[in-house]
């Protein structure tokens, strides 16, 4: 199964680099600048004396071809 993480802030990186280094399918959707930056400086997870450095599969929403099948998960739900 694919996985389209919206955004890699916080909760998304943390949960998408997680599913990931799990060895799922793992694409995370976010902004031209924030594509940029993770492409420039990778992933990084650090907590609990432990740090995750990865180099995630980056898509803008203008290059998504595909139709996609929506699963909601968690998130800023509280932003309108």
């Amino acid at each position: 199964m694919r996985i389209l993480v919206v955004g890699a802030g916080a909760t998304g990186g943390y949960f998408g680099a997680r599913l990931a280094r799990a060895g799922r399918d793992v694409t995370f959707l976010v902004r031209a600048g924030r594509a940029q930056l993770l492409k420039r400086r990778g992933l990084r997870i650090t907590g609990l004396g432990e740090e995750t450095v990865m180099c995630p599969r980056v898509i803008r929403a203008g290059d998504i071809e595909a139709p996609l099948r929506r699963r909601p998960a968690g998130g800023q739900g509280h932003r309108a």
